[in-house]
């Protein structure tokens, strides 16, 4: 009897843990390719903004998220629509509470996906950079992003734990492919330009010095020189040598002097 009861516990056991990994791929594969998008389009780490859909809307089964399409429990109206409902918060001092909030209600998971990643790149009325620290180019990792919501997102000052634990747990940094990587690969297009740049400076200079005279068949160094000389520099001495264009280079005259055959 007892052998019986302990095989039917251990069933109901691995029945509910094997329900919940399918509730958790599940929504991560429905949820994965906006994510992915949006965060790119906005320099954001995927795995945190999956991360945070993920403990805001408890892999999508929360109220908020079945009746208001709200995954990230963002507060306030959207298009003029809201839901009110009851929330947990902390109070300055740590203490929970719960208490009604208003919150914004979308026409679908993609709206409220985007509007995250708008909250996260445009910040608040008084502080556009808010959630700078969030971003791909500020934060050099996804756990780095996701520590920095702990101090701006959230009142649970342990929501940053919250997200890199869910980060490790579901291996979401797969999901970063070479998001991560901003800053590399700003500073190797920077170098890629400025070596093209340095490049075509060094065949330009090397063409201008083999650029050929004329007049003399060559090689001849282009030296700049201002379009409008001062008058002292212009030519006025009646005895100053003069290159006549039409004859070869070693015939140089002075004036009032006969040619020399």
């Amino acid at each position: 009897m007892l052998v019986t009861i302990l095989a039917t516990v251990g069933f109901v056991l691995l029945n509910t843990d094997s329900s919940h990994a399918s509730v958790a791929s599940d929504f991560i594969n429905r949820l994965k390719a906006p994510i992915e998008k949006v965060s790119r389009q906005n320099h954001l780490y995927p795995s945190v903004m999956m991360a945070q859909a993920i403990v805001e809307s408890d892999f999508g089964q929360s109220t908020l998220s079945t009746d208001a399409n709200n995954y990230f429990g963002i507060k306030g109206t959207y298009d003029g629509h809201s839901v009110t409902m009851e929330t947990g918060e902390y109070s300055s001092k740590g203490k929970h509470y719960m208490t009604a909030a208003q919150f914004k209600q979308y026409p679908s998971a993609e709206a409220s996906i985007r509007d995250n990643a708008y909250l996260l790149r445009h910040g608040t009325l008084t502080d556009p950079d808010y959630y700078a620290e969030t971003w791909t180019t500020n934060a050099v990792t996804s756990s780095d992003a996701a520590m920095a919501l702990a101090t701006t997102y959230a009142t649970d000052m342990d929501y940053g734990n919250k997200l890199n634990a869910v980060i490790v747990k579901y291996d979401l940094n797969r999901l970063d492919g070479d998001t991560g990587n901003i800053n590399q690969q700003i500073e190797q297009s920077l170098k890629k330009e400025l070596g093209t740049s340095t490049a075509t400076k060094v065949a330009d200079e090397k063409k201008a010095e083999q650029t050929r005279s004329k007049i003399t068949r060559m090689p001849e160094t282009i030296i700049p020189r201002s379009v409008f000389e001062p008058k002292n520099a212009r030519p006025t001495a009646p005895d100053e040598y003069t290159l006549q264009l039409n004859l070869p280079l070693e015939k140089i005259i002075k004036k009032g002097q006969s040619v020399q055959k």
